[in-house]
C-alpha cells in the first residue's frame, strides 16, 4: 500500500518563518522608533514604570515653567518696591528740609506738594503693578485699627517724655522711680470720650502698667498730641508715686490732685467751674476727704476728687512750699500714714488730714484761694512750681516734650505691648513683641505696620499635587505705610519717624521678597536636577540598544532568506516524489 505523509519539514520551516517574522517586526519598530517598548507585550512591567516616568518628566517640565514665572513676578515686585523705596527716599528728605527753622510757612506748603504728589504715585505703583492683568500686591488701603494710633503714641513716647515727665517729678516732689519694671500698654479700652489712661499696679513698684486708651487719641492733630503728654505726665505722676509708696491707702483726692497739680490742671479746673461752680466743687471735695474709693463716675464727684484735689494740693504748696510737699511725700515713701505726712509738710502746724481740711474750709478760705493765687486765664497751665503760686516759671501745657536733650530717666526698664485685649500683652510671643529698653528712652523700639490679608501667590514648582511655594506681598498704600496723614507744613518730626517706619515695612517686604527668589532659583536649580535624572532612568528602561537591534535585524533577515530558500527547495523534492508515482 502505498501512503503519503504531510509535509512536516514544510510546517517546521512555516512556523520558523513566521517566528523569524515576528522578531524582525519588533526589531523594525525598535529600530524606526528608537524605543525599547512599544506595546504592553515588550515589557509590561517596564511599560507601567516608563509611563509613570514619562509623567513625571512631563510635570517637571511645566513645573520649570512654573517656576520661571515665580521668579518673573517676583522681579516685577522687586522693581515696584525698589521704586517705592526711592519715593520713600526723597520724602525722607523733604521732610527734613521742611524741619529747617530757615524755611518759612509758604516755603514748607511747597515742600508738602510735592510730598502729597510722592504719595499719589506709591499708591498708584501699589495699585497698577501686575504681571499678565493680575495684580502683585495687596491693594488693601486698611491697616490694622489702630497701627497708626499706636505709631503716632510711640513718636511721642520717643520724643523723651516718660524721662522729661520723670525729671518733674523728682524736682517738685522728690520722688524716682528707680528700680521699676514699668510696662506702658496701648489698648482700645473704653473708647473716645471714655477713660484717657490709667496706671496700675499690686504694691510699691510691683507689676506698675500705664494704661493707655488708643480710642481716645484715634485722631491726629496738636490738641490731641498736647492732650496725649498732659495726659501721660499725669499718669507718670501716678507712676512713680505708687512707686515709692502704697498709694491705694491715701486718699483719692490726693492722689489725683498730685497727678493733676504736677500736669496742671488750670483748663479742667476752669471748665468745671464754669459748669458746676465753686460751691458744688468745694462741697464734693469737702464730702470725700477721707475717702480713698475712686469716683464713681458722676460729673460732680469726678470734678471734686480731680479739680478739688488739684486746689488742695495747690493750697498746701502755697502755704508750706516745695519744700513742704517734698517732706510730705518722703514721709509716705518711708511708710508714713496720711495724718504723718500732712503734719510733715506743715511742720507740725497741721497735726493731720481733718486739721488740713478745716483750715480749708474754714469761710471762704477755699473760694478766696482761687480767686487770689490761681490765674486761671493766662497760658500758665498751673503745674506745682509754676508762676500761679511757687512765682517759679511758667507752665504752659507744652510742658513736656520741649526739651533740646532726652534726659535720664529712673526706671529701670519699660515694656510695651500692642493692643489685643490678652492677659498675655506682655508676652514676646504676642502682638507687640515685649523690647526691654533702658531709661524709657524706647529708641529701639519699632512700630509693626502690617497691611491685612496680605496677597498670597500659590506657584506649582513640582509635578505632584501640592508641591507649591506661596509668595506674600503686602500692600504699601500710604494707609497701610501710615503716612497718608503726614504733614510737612505743620509736623515735619513726626513725619520723619513715620517714614523710617515706613522704609523699614518696605526693607522687610524686600527681604522677604529676595529670600523668595532665591528659595526659587534653588528649587529651579533641584528641578532641573530631577528632571534629568528622571529622564535617564526612563530612557534606561524605554529606549532601544540599537547595537543590538541592528543585530537582530541582521540575524532574521539572514533566516528570512534561508528559510525561504529551504521551504522552496521541500517543495521541489514533494514534487518529484509525486512525479514518480505518476
Amino acid at each position: 500500500m502505498l501512503t503519503i505523509n504531510t509535509n512536516t519539514s514544510q510546517l517546521f520551516m512555516q512556523r520558523q518563518l513566521t517566528d523569524v517574522s515576528n522578531g524582525l517586526a519588533t526589531t523594525f519598530s525598535r529600530l524606526s522608533s528608537g524605543m525599547r517598548i512599544n506595546a504592553a507585550k515588550d515589557d509590561a512591567a517596564g511599560l507601567q514604570i516608563s509611563n509613570r516616568l514619562t509623567s513625571q518628566v512631563n510635570g517637571l517640565v511645566v513645573a520649570q515653567r512654573n517656576a520661571n514665572d515665580a521668579i518673573s513676578i517676583a522681579q516685577t515686585a522687586e522693581g515696584a518696591l525698589d521704586e517705592s523705596t526711592n519715593i520713600l527716599f526723597r520724602l525722607r528728605d523733604l521732610s527734613l528740609q521742611a524741619s529747617n527753622g530757615s524755611l518759612s510757612a509758604s516755603d514748607r506748603e511747597t515742600l508738602n506738594e510735592e510730598a502729597s504728589q510722592l504719595k499719589a504715585e506709591l499708591n498708584r505703583i501699589n495699585e497698577t503693578t501686575s504681571f499678565a492683568d493680575n495684580k502683585v500686591f495687596d491693594t488693601k488701603a486698611n491697616t490694622a485699627a489702630f497701627d497708626k494710633v499706636e505709631r503716632d503714641i510711640l513718636t511721642t513716647l520717643q520724643s523723651g517724655l516718660l524721662a522729661e515727665s520723670e525729671s518733674i517729678i523728682e524736682d517738685q516732689f522728690g520722688l524716682i522711680g528707680d528700680g521699676a519694671t514699668f510696662k506702658i500698654n496701648l489698648e482700645n479700652i473704653d473708647g473716645a470720650s471714655g477713660v484717657l489712661a490709667s496706671v496700675s499696679y499690686v504694691g510699691a513698684g510691683i507689676n506698675l502698667v500705664m494704661n493707655i486708651d488708643l480710642g481716645d487719641f484715634s485722631t491726629s492733630g496738636s490738641d490731641k498730641i498736647t492732650q496725649l503728654k498732659s495726659t501721660i505726665l499725669h499718669e507718670m505722676t501716678h507712676a512713680v508715686m505708687a512707686n515709692n509708696m502704697n498709694l491705694s491707702a491715701n486718699p483719692t483726692w490726693f492722689a489725683e490732685g498730685s497727678a493733676e497739680a504736677i500736669r496742671g490742671a488750670d483748663d479742667r479746673l476752669k471748665a468745671d467751674i464754669a459748669s458746676l461752680g465753686v460751691p458744688a466743687i468745694k462741697s464734693g471735695l469737702n464730702a470725700i476727704f477721707s475717702n480713698n474709693s475712686a469716683p464713681t463716675g458722676t460729673t460732680a464727684e469726678v470734678a471734686s476728687v480731680y479739680s478739688g484735689g488739684y486746689i488742695a494740693m495747690r493750697y498746701l504748696e502755697s502755704q508750706f512750699g516745695s519744700g513742704g510737699i517734698k517732706n510730705m511725700m518722703s514721709t509716705l515713701a518711708g511708710g508714713g500714714t496720711f495724718d504723718a505726712a500732712i503734719s510733715a509738710a506743715s511742720s507740725g502746724t497741721l497735726a493731720n488730714a481733718s486739721a488740713f481740711q478745716s483750715q480749708l474750709m474754714a469761710g471762704t478760705v477755699f473760694e478766696d484761694f482761687i480767686t487770689s493765687d490761681m490765674n486761671l486765664t493766662n497760658i500758665d497751665n498751673g503745674a506745682f512750681g509754676g508762676l500761679d503760686a511757687a512765682n517759679g516759671p511758667e507752665r504752659a501745657e507744652t510742658i513736656v516734650g520741649g526739651f533740646s536733650g532726652k534726659t535720664t530717666a529712673n526706671f529701670l526698664t519699660t515694656y510695651v505691648s500692642g493692643d489685643d485685649d490678652n492677659a498675655n500683652d506682655f508676652d514676646p510671643a504676642t502682638n507687640y513683641a515685649a523690647s526691654g529698653l533702658k531709661e524709657l528712652r524706647l529708641e529701639n523700639y519699632k512700630v509693626e505696620i502690617s497691611g491685612n490679608g496680605s496677597k498670597q501667590t500659590e506657584f506649582q514648582v513640582g509635578a505632584n499635587d501640592n508641591e507649591t511655594i506661596n509668595m506674600a506681598l503686602g500692600g504699601f498704600s500710604t494707609i497701610v505705610l501710615g503716612i497718608n496723614d503726614i504733614d510737612l507744613t505743620n509736623n515735619s518730626q513726626a513725619s520723619t519717624t513715620a517714614i523710617d517706619d515706613a522704609l523699614r515695612y518696605l526693607d522687610d517686604q524686600r527681604s522677604g521678597l529676595g529670600a523668595f527668589m532665591n528659595r526659587i532659583e534653588h528649587t529651579m536649580s533641584n528641578l532641573s536636577n530631577i528632571h534629568e535624572n528622571v529622564s535617564a532612568s526612563r530612557s534606561r528602561i524605554q529606549d532601544t540598544d540599537f547595537a543590538i537591534e541592528t543585530a537582530n535585524l541582521t540575524k532574521y533577515q539572514i533566516q528570512q532568506q534561508a528559510i525561504t530558500a529551504m521551504m522552496s527547495q521541500s517543495t521541489v523534492q514533494t514534487q518529484l516524489v509525486l512525479q514518480l508515482l505518476g
